[in-house]
């Protein structure tokens, strides 16, 4: 009787889990939002409507407390961990672009000219992700289904459409500006041409249409978040015909810069969308028991912070109507599956930093490194200590130096020497709060400052030689600060902390705010869809994905 009590309970219990755990949705969406720092939840929530980002607040589940708990924060970077559940180190993507010595010059992350353009002509469509070491959740996904899952990345940036889509991926989509259409690689299997519902998706000329008129302040709308006179601190870089201040005329700044004006603008992430709909329709993702993942990315964000600031009108604007688009996303999804049959996680690649001008302006300490003059400093230095005329430096960039070891050798000199004599000259250097060799970083203690981050965005064969951080508000001068603008790439707060919301497939609404990493998103998902993790993944699942 004992025995059969026993063996009534387990089976009780057993039934208890199973039914708690969820079933797999018909359709995923990775909305990743370039350059979203987590406090853009919040300090626009005031103007946001009811059926966008407050939709994902109220009725989803917030993880309030995710951060990169790496080193470097950027777009490639970022959008690798989300899918691959790990950083560099496990990735091998270090930034969007470094030092190749194979190539002996700077390598853009996905460049590949293996690979043709499909669906323009010129570069823009020499792509692969060939770079990326791990797979991808989205890859998993693939394999585990005998490719019967569908798998599409969707983005403006290549990189943010290449990265997360994987290694075998049915498509990948991006931006092209010369033409304004949507294309691809022929690494892809679109490689004998676009599908024709992309090109006659194309032939509708949106891009044209939507740089056809002045983009200006929503009507009603007070912009309350964004400071007053903060056209002094967004006069361009970027875009130079694009200067802060609204309206903006852009048919007239399109004769300057063509197409691709759009990205600076919100309109950008209303094509996306557009598409991205299309896609879902032709593509017919969700359509059978089968999952279906769509990692559609949002680049408008990036493009507007970096030109204007993180306080400009240009920015609220941009995240105001994007808001517009995560609602129209949202009831899309609402009509044709219901809520419960798509799981939705949004999360962004990095945060944004504070301009430098306007925090000293304020009294903050904060001022800009000079990183695009440092290659030739050292190597004026270099001259000196070692009277040689050899340069002795590859490469500055992501705060990261790469020497020239054939130099090196050929001068009789010993690395170290090297080492600590570049060490020395820029540990002096006003904003620098540390230097480290690539020896440090995989030898010194994990508890002194930096050294766990610079460790998991370490990948030996592609990282620098050196690497120095910078005091908190210091930024180099390789972005828009020299103009304004906002940037990237450090380990604090404002470009680790990031937004990580799921919604939908039974998940239920609420708050965390337990410490949570980005790499977690790539692990929690494999558990949902029951399939296998990324094969470098070192995050852990979030199990308040899975309370019921």
């Amino acid at each position: 009787m004992r025995l059969l009590t026993t063996f009534f309970s387990l089976w009780l219990f057993a039934g208890t889990l199973a039914a708690q755990a969820p079933s797999r949705p018909k359709l995923v969406i990775g909305i990743t939002i370039d350059q979203m720092r987590y406090d853009y939840l919040y300090r626009y929530a005031s103007q946001y409507g009811t059926d966008g980002f407050n939709r994902l607040l109220k009725e989803g589940l917030s993880f309030e407390n995710t951060h990169y708990d790496y080193i470097p924060t950027y777009t490639a970077p970022g959008h690798a961990c989300i899918y691959t559940g790990t950083g560099p180190a496990g990735n091998g993507i270090i930034g969007n672009e470094w030092w190749d010595p194979e190539w002996n010059a700077k390598r853009y992350v996905t460049s590949d000219k293996r690979y043709r353009t499909v669906g323009a002509e010129g570069r823009s469509g020499q792509h692969s992700p060939s770079v990326l070491l791990s797979t991808t959740v989205t890859d998993e996904l693939r394999l585990a289904t005998n490719f019967r899952s569908k798998v599409v990345g969707i983005c403006i940036k290549d990189r943010g459409s290449i990265l997360p889509a994987g290694h075998i991926p049915n498509a990948s989509y991006w931006f092209d500006d010369p033409t304004g259409n949507w294309i691809t690689s022929s690494y892809y299997p679109d490689s004998l041409g676009l599908p024709e519902w992309v090109q006659a998706f194309n032939n509708r000329k949106l891009p044209e249409t939507y740089c056809s008129q002045v983009w200006d302040r929503l009507p009603g709308v007070t912009y309350e978040q964004s400071f007053a006179d903060w056209k002094k601190y967004d006069r361009g870089r970027y875009a130079v015909s694009l200067t802060g201040g609204f309206p903006h005329n852009l048919p007239a700044i399109r004769k300057k810069m063509g197409l691709g004006v759009i990205r600076f603008t919100p309109f950008a992430n209303t094509l996306t969308v557009d598409f991205a709909l299309e896609a879902i329709q032709q593509m017919q993702l969700g359509e059978d028991n089968i999952p279906d993942l769509l990692a559609l990315s949002f680049s408008a964000p990036d493009y507007g912070g970096h030109q204007f600031g993180i306080h400009a009108e240009e920015v609220e604007d941009i995240y105001l109507r994007l808001d517009r688009e995560i609602a129209r996303l949202l009831n899309f999804i609402d009509q044709r599956y219901g809520k419960d049959q798509v799981l939705i996680f949004l999360s962004a690649d990095h945060g944004g930093g504070e301009t430098p001008a306007h925090l000293k302006d304020i009294r903050i300490p904060a001022d800009v490194f000079p990183e695009s003059t440092l290659d030739s400093a050292l190597t004026a230095y270099f001259k000196r200590v070692f009277s040689t005329e050899l340069p002795l430096v590859n490469s500055v960039m992501n705060q990261m130096i790469w020497l020239n070891h054939q130099s090196i050798d050929s001068l009789g000199l010993e690395l170290p020497l090297v080492l600590k004599a570049a060490k020395d000259y820029i540990q002096k250097m006003p904003g620098v709060y540390s230097v480290y060799s690539a020896s440090d970083i995989l030898t010194l203690p994990a508890d002194i400052p930096h050294i766990a981050g610079l460790r998991k965005g370490f990948y030996p064969k592609r990282s620098g030689d050196l690497f120095f951080q910078l005091d908190p508000n210091w930024h180099p001068d390789d972005q828009a600060f020299l103009y304004g603008g906002a940037t990237h790439g450090s380990s604090y707060a404002y470009d680790t902390h990031v937004p990580l919301l799921w919604y939908g497939a039974g998940v239920k609404a609420g708050k965390s705010y337990q410490a949570t990493a980005v790499s977690d998103i790539a692990p929690t998902l494999s558990a949902f869809l029951k399939i296998m993790e990324p094969s470098a993944s070192t995050g852990k699942v979030l199990e308040r994905v899975f309370e019921r």
